[in-house]
């Protein structure tokens, strides 16, 4: 069965692998690691992915790059999260590098969908 859709997407799918390894490195981190950095990561996780299928799912390429703004923010706001959980040292370096990884990786693969909408806005979306 071949996917179409925001399924079809790589960033879409690198951000569900973004989800999987939140949760991976949650459940591994020391018990003293605040909840509330937790929560963040995993709601900012969450979010990706669902931000970039509506975004996908809209009926402008301005509505579509609003949702792609929104994900910059969240990347930037758990990219903070991880780097607080590291200088406090409530996580082991090996652990967060292959997320380190994968945030650079959506970073660019969001610039570049921001640009292909942003050089396509006067043209109708194709689903």
């Amino acid at each position: 069965m071949s996917f179409r859709g925001y399924r079809g997407l790589t960033v879409w799918n690198r951000s569900i692998d973004l989800v999987e390894h939140t949760y991976g490195l949650t459940n591994r981190l020391h018990d003293d690691a605040p909840a509330e950095i937790l929560a963040e990561l995993r709601r900012c996780a969450l979010a990706i992915p669902s931000h970039l299928a509506a975004g996908y799912q809209a009926p402008s390429t301005d509505e579509y790059l609003r949702n792609v703004h929104a994900v910059q923010l969240l990347l930037t706001r758990y990219e903070t999260q991880i780097t607080i959980l590291e200088r406090l040292e409530w996580t082991i370096p090996e652990n967060v590098n292959e997320i380190q990884s994968l945030l650079t990786l959506l970073a660019q693969l969001l610039q570049s969908l921001e640009r292909y909408l942003s050089s396509h806005k006067d043209q109708p979306l194709v689903s």
